[in-house]
């Protein structure tokens, strides 16, 4: 099989080039979404052209003119589509970049195309330039254009873009409900490193220092319930613990000043992606309070949920109306989303033995590993395309 790939990343080593220009550490969520089905694509056999405008504008460099060389690893092919970064112009160049370059591109009966739907230029490319070629073309869905914050045209233009795919790859099955008109689709709440180290450290700071350490990683906004997090963690008032939030947003500053008053909470900032998933494996607890209340639930499923997971390390959660019910056996459940019902769930959580949390965790990793790896969820992809014939 042979796949055409339209999104707006890159391989890591051009990724961590671009991020030393932007003076940040932090992996944007993306670029391992795309990263990890790229290589599960290449390992279930399928050979990849990629076509990326990078993920490069005003806010990241001054350079005026973006070009990156193209690149080779494994089977697949990376190309980036070379711009002015200037705002219009840069999308512009990437339509008609992605546009010829499916046109150019030779074309077989196992040929398809996948593409990243929130990268609207890449894919407006790919959808003209698939019906032209007669290349069936799907889309990776993991936001609903009603859901977007910038504006009506932008919502207008996502919700034409969206229908014009033959396939879709949904994050819940309420996005499919919602947009979907009977074309062939999947629900793929996200994926995990098939290779991700196995957690060697378990309660590595509670069975050395005596610390029961407790961690939040994500976006720092109040609407995602770190504030409630702060809270219910001080009212558990659990001997000899630590929450320690990594991150940055709109909470962060308030965040710093509670952190001053109670010793027990330590900010950390925003730190790469593989030192956060090793301190993962060695603390007591992964926390994610997101409200499940908001509509926008019923179309998300974070992708924190799956890398917490797959630590090894026990995960208390809310019960979010995107999460499949399957998941439930294998995190800790927020039955009351307040700081009480937070303050409850830790101090019922921490009256369990070690051996007992430890299990928990062991038997969530051991069920994305089997059910959720980037090469099992790109081969349920594989024979999606497969059926649009």
């Amino acid at each position: 099989m042979r796949i055409l790939y339209g999104y707006s990343n890159c391989t890591d080593k051009t990724y961590k080039k671009i991020v030393s220009e932007r003076n940040a550490s932090a992996m944007q969520p993306d670029q391992k979404y795309h990263g990890l089905l790229i290589k599960g694509f290449s390992a279930n056999g399928a050979e990849l052209r990629c076509f990326s405008g990078l993920p490069i504008n005003r806010a990241v460099t001054a350079r005026k003119w973006v070009s990156e060389p193209d690149e080779q690893e494994g089977n697949a092919q990376f190309h980036y589509i070379s711009t002015i970064n200037l705002p219009g112009i840069r999308q512009l160049m990437i339509f008609f970049g992605a546009f010829f370059g499916v046109l150019r591109e030779k074309k077989d009966s196992e040929t398809y195309a996948v593409c990243d739907f929130l990268n609207s230029a890449v894919s407006l490319g790919f959808v003209f330039a698939c019906k032209l070629r007669r290349i069936k073309n799907i889309a990776i869905v993991t936001d609903l254009p009603d859901m977007f914050d910038t504006g009506e045209i932008r919502k207008k233009v996502g919700n034409y873009l969206l229908r014009r795919f033959d396939g879709y790859v949904f994050l819940t099955e309420y996005m499919n409900e919602a947009v979907n008109k009977g074309k062939p689709y999947i629900v793929l709440e996200g994926h995990v490193d098939e290779n991700v180290p196995a957690n060697d450290t378990p309660l590595f700071y509670e069975n050395n220092d005596g610390k029961k350490v407790i961690v939040y990683a994500g976006n720092i906004q109040g609407k995602y319930g770190i504030r409630d997090l702060t809270e219910g963690f001080i009212k558990a008032d659990i001997p000899d613990s630590e929450l320690r939030v990594y991150g940055k947003g709109d909470y962060d500053r308030e965040l710093m000043k509670l952190a001053e008053k109670n010793p027990g909470i330590m900010y950390m900032g925003t730190k790469p992606n593989d030192e956060i998933v090793r301190e993962e494996q060695k603390v007591s607890l992964l926390v994610n309070p997101r409200p499940s209340a908001p509509e926008y639930t019923k179309y998300s499923f974070p992708s924190k949920n799956m890398e917490y997971m797959a630590s090894g390390t026990p995960l208390l959660t809310t019960k979010l109306p995107g999460m499949p019910e399957e998941y439930d056996p294998y995190v800790y459940l927020i039955e009351e989303e307040s700081p009480e019902g937070i303050a409850k769930a830790l101090q019922d959580i921490f009256s369990r033995s070690p051996r007992e949390r430890i299990e928990k965790g062991a038997a969530a990793r051991e069920f994305v590993l089997k059910n959720k790896t980037n090469v099992i969820q790109a081969k349920r992809i594989m024979d999606l395309l497969m059926t649009l014939k």
